[in-house]
C-alpha cells in the first residue's frame, strides 16, 4: 500500500512538473515572438525563385536590366528592357562614355584622359525627374510588382540591385529580385525569347523616400559624432575596409582614388560577395545565415551602406531590407568621393 502511494504521489510531481515546464515553454515562445516582431518584419518574399517568376508572368513586370544586345540574344519570356544596362541609364555614365569614347576607364585613368570630377560625376545617380522618364517610357506603374534580373557578370559586383534601390528611392511599394538571375531560369530547362516586349508608356510619378539616398553632409555628421544612433556599414572586402587597398585588385577606379580607410564610426565590415551562397550560382544565403552577418547591428535604427561607388552597397542593401531593417540607405557617393576628399576624416586599420 506504501509503495502504491508513493508511486501515485511521484506520478503527481512528474505531471505538474511537465505542465510547469509546457507553461514556461509557451511563455518564452510568446516573448520571443513578440521580440522578434520588435526588431522588424522579415521580408523574404523580395528575392523571387524563376518557379515564382513563371507563376505570376502575367501578373508581374519583369525588367532585364542587361544591355540591348544580350536582351535581343534572348530573354525570360515577357522581360522588358530599358534599352540599355540598367545601371547605365539610372547613373549620368554618358558624362564618362563621352569622354572617353572607345577607350575602357581603366585605360582612360592610367593614360590620365580623364578627370576624377568626370568620373565622380559619371558614377553619381540622374536627377529624379529624368529617371520618372526612364522608368514611365519603359510603362513602369506603382500598382503593379516589378521583379529585375540580370545574369552573372552584373550580379557579380551587385550592379543589378541599383534598379532595386532606385525604384524604392522613388516610391515604389513593390520591387523584387530574380535570385540566381537569367542563369537560375536557364538551370531549370526555362526556355527564353527574342520577341521585343514593350508596355504602353505610364504617367509614373516619383514618391521620393529621401532617407534612402544619403548625402556626404549626413555622413560627415554621423562621422564626426554630430549624429549618433546610426549604424554604417562598409560592404567593401577587408584590405579595402582597413586600408590596404582603396578597391578590389585591378578595379578600373584603383588609380582613381588618392587614400584608402574607412569612415569613422563604421559599425560593421559585412563585404557584399560574402552575402552570396557561391560565385557559381550567385543565389543569397538563406535569412538564418543572413541574420547572423548582421547580429552587432539593431533593426530599429537607421542603418546606412557604402562601398567605393555604391555598387556593392546595393547588394548589402536588399540583404537588410529582406531581414527587415526599418530605415536603410546608401551612400552612394561612397569612397570614390571620400577617398579623394582629404577634409574628410578616415580611419585604418583593424578595429
Amino acid at each position: 500500500m506504501e509503495v502504491k502511494r508513493n508511486t501515485m504521489f511521484k506520478e503527481m510531481i512528474s505531471v505538474r512538473w511537465l505542465s510547469f515546464v509546457i507553461s514556461l515553454l509557451l511563455i518564452v515562445s510568446v516573448a520571443g515572438c513578440e521580440s522578434k516582431s520588435k526588431q522588424g518584419q522579415i521580408n523574404p518574399h523580395l528575392l523571387v525563385t524563376a518557379a515564382d517568376m513563371a507563376k505570376n508572368m502575367d501578373k508581374w513586370v519583369v525588367i532585364d536590366c542587361r544591355n540591348k544586345d544580350a536582351y535581343d540574344e534572348g530573354h525570360i519570356p515577357g522581360a522588358i528592357n530599358l534599352g540599355d544596362k540598367c545601371e547605365s541609364l539610372i547613373r549620368d555614365s554618358k558624362k564618362i562614355s563621352d569622354k572617353i569614347g572607345d577607350t575602357s576607364l581603366k585605360e582612360a585613368i592610367s593614360k590620365g584622359t580623364i578627370d576624377k570630377s568626370t568620373i565622380i560625376a559619371g558614377f553619381s545617380i540622374k536627377p529624379a525627374e529624368e529617371l520618372e522618364k526612364i522608368f514611365a517610357g519603359a510603362g513602369i506603374t506603382h500598382d503593379k510588382t516589378v521583379v529585375i534580373y540580370s545574369n552573372h557578370s552584373d550580379m557579380m559586383s551587385g550592379a543589378h540591385l541599383i534598379a532595386f534601390f532606385i525604384l524604392e528611392y522613388l516610391g515604389h511599394q513593390d520591387v523584387r529580385v530574380l535570385d540566381g538571375g537569367i542563369e537560375a531560369w536557364i538551370a531549370e530547362g526555362r526556355s527564353l525569347e527574342q520577341k521585343e516586349n514593350k508596355l504602353p508608356p505610364s504617367d509614373f510619378k516619383a514618391k521620393i523616400a529621401k532617407n534612402k539616398l544619403v548625402t556626404t553632409d549626413e555622413v560627415l555628421k554621423i562621422a564626426k559624432g554630430e549624429i549618433k544612433d546610426v549604424q554604417l556599414v562598409d560592404a567593401r572586402l577587408i584590405a579595402e575596409y582597413i586600408g590596404k587597398a582603396v578597391s578590389p585588385p585591378g578595379a578600373p577606379l584603383e588609380k582613381a582614388i588618392e587614400r584608402g580607410g574607412r569612415i569613422p564610426k563604421t559599425s560593421i565590415n559585412v563585404p557584399h560577395v560574402l552575402q552570396y551562397q557561391d560565385t557559381k550560382t550567385l543565389k543569397v544565403k538563406p535569412i538564418d545565415r543572413l541574420e547572423r552577418m548582421y547580429l552587432p547591428l539593431d533593426k530599429n535604427k537607421r542603418t546606412i551602406v557604402y562601398c567605393v561607388t555604391g555598387t556593392r552597397a546595393s547588394l548589402n542593401y536588399l540583404v537588410l531590407r529582406m531581414l527587415g531593417f526599418k530605415d536603410v540607405g546608401i551612400y552612394y557617393d561612397s569612397w570614390l568621393v571620400w577617398g579623394n576628399d582629404k577634409s574628410l576624416p578616415i580611419e585604418k586599420g583593424p578595429r
